[in-house]
């Protein structure tokens, strides 16, 4: 049967063209959703009517009060009481996470033909014109092969045994909620947080490599910092995620070789085009040195995102990513 689900995503001036792309993509699924949920923090480029128009249903918040998880789990709410029927799968998307094909949904989905699995996510391809070290991430993370892990896989694969991006994921309905729903108290990681108590309640995590968006960010040097200050105060305040997967450290390593090793098989190469991203062939000199700049800044980012309580509050606020945790703690 075609599965019975919606789409999820929260928007902020995605950019006409952007959102256009997107819901082009949304609409030309095999499998499509019975509902597409937006929630609005406020945007102001037009989109909103674009979203209207496509007959999306729209909540609206304000850009201060946003909150990655808080949010998404706010509007789920709004629209599942207002639902004559609720859904049996919620597909997460960002605005902009373009799907790749036509079946794009229909194979995340289909991972859920399982019984005990609870989430899926798909993979991730580098956009046209991302960098040599974006692109490696997208491979690094999404590789070509499907996998399903579990909870006993933490003793060999470590924290990347609840990695899921929320950037193109699916959860079933019933799962999600027997863990409370997205939670609503973390900077960022709320798909990783999730994704660890699915695992410990039993349910299985998949990776559907056939499923695809692209999607991928050009960061300069203070986002690449502010990111993973995030992510060390969102490992710091939950200490019971690297106690039970392991630390993030060991990962970063695995990273650092296998960025150096793309970047040497990419300088040697003729012709140089990881998937459908066709960057420029990286100047080697060049690549040794955003290799140490961007993984220098992201561990010192880390490190004082793990420190934070240190820290005053005007600092807390520069460093982050994601101001408005902190304008909420106040």
């Amino acid at each position: 049967h075609t599965p019975h689900f919606w789409v999820l995503v929260p928007t902020y001036n995605p950019g006409l063209q952007v959102w256009a792309q997107w819901a082009q993509a949304l609409q030309s699924q095999i499998c499509k959703p019975l509902q597409v949920v937006v929630v609005d923090s406020g945007s102001t480029d037009g989109s909103l009517a674009l979203s209207q128009q496509a007959g999306f249903t729209v909540f609206h918040t304000q850009a201060a009060h946003f909150n990655p998880g808080g949010t998404r789990q706010w509007a789920l709410d709004q629209a599942l009481q207002a639902a004559v029927q609720s859904p049996e799968f919620v597909v997460c998307l960002t605005q902009d996470a373009i799907l790749a094909s036509p079946q794009a949904l229909q194979n995340l989905l289909a991972a859920f033909h399982q019984p005990e699995v609870g989430a899926a996510y798909g993979r991730q391809l580098p956009k046209p014109g991302a960098t040599w070290l974006e692109a490696h991430a997208r491979l690094f993370n999404y590789p070509e092969a499907s996998k399903n892990v579990q909870w006993q896989d933490k003793d060999k694969l470590g924290i990347k045994t609840c990695f899921l991006s929320k950037s193109f994921a699916a959860y079933r309905l019933l799962a999600l909620q027997q863990i409370g729903g997205f939670p609503g108290h973390l900077p960022l990681g709320e798909d990783t947080y999730s994704a660890a108590h699915l695992l410990k309640e039993g349910h299985h995590i998949a990776y559907q490599a056939s499923a695809s968006v692209y999607h991928s960010h050009n960061y300069n040097v203070r986002q690449d910092f502010q990111r993973m200050f995030d992510t060390g105060v969102f490992h710091t305040q939950n200490p019971w995620l690297l106690q039970t997967f392991g630390a993030a450290e060991g990962e970063g390593l695995r990273l650092l070789k296998s960025q150096w090793r793309y970047l040497t098989q990419a300088h040697q190469a003729q012709t140089f085009n990881p998937q459908a991203a066709k960057p420029n062939k990286p100047n080697l000199l060049w690549g040794i040195a955003q290799l140490i700049i961007t993984n220098g800044t992201k561990l010192a980012g880390y490190k004082i995102g793990r420190a934070y309580h240190c820290l005053p509050k005007f600092l807390l606020y520069k460093f982050a990513m994601h101001k408005a945790f902190w304008q909420q703690k106040t």
